[in-house]
């Protein structure tokens, strides 16, 4: 692979995760806020929306750490001997 090719790939992950850490306390802010103004529930609808949107950005996080895990492994692992390989 080229190694411009790589930076962009690499670009491209950090760009994903981002959005991925991003959003969904964004959305659940934004979901409960809406429920507070609209529908007239309690503020304190807040704090469990924000730890609901913290929550799924953690598990967001740890999806892409085990990713990059798998994705290291398969990249140290050599590739077994052809079975008429021979020395």
């Amino acid at each position: 692979m080229q190694p411009w090719m790589k930076i962009m790939q690499d670009l491209a992950w950090l760009t994903q995760l981002g959005v991925s850490i991003t959003v969904p306390p964004l959305l659940c802010a934004f979901g409960a806020y809406w429920l507070i103004a609209h529908v007239g529930l309690p503020a304190w609808l807040m704090i469990p929306a924000l730890v609901l949107g913290l929550g799924a950005s953690a598990v967001s996080v740890w999806g892409f750490y085990r990713h990059a895990q798998r994705k290291a492994e398969k990249a140290g692992k050599k590739a077994p001997p052809a079975f008429n390989h021979h020395r």
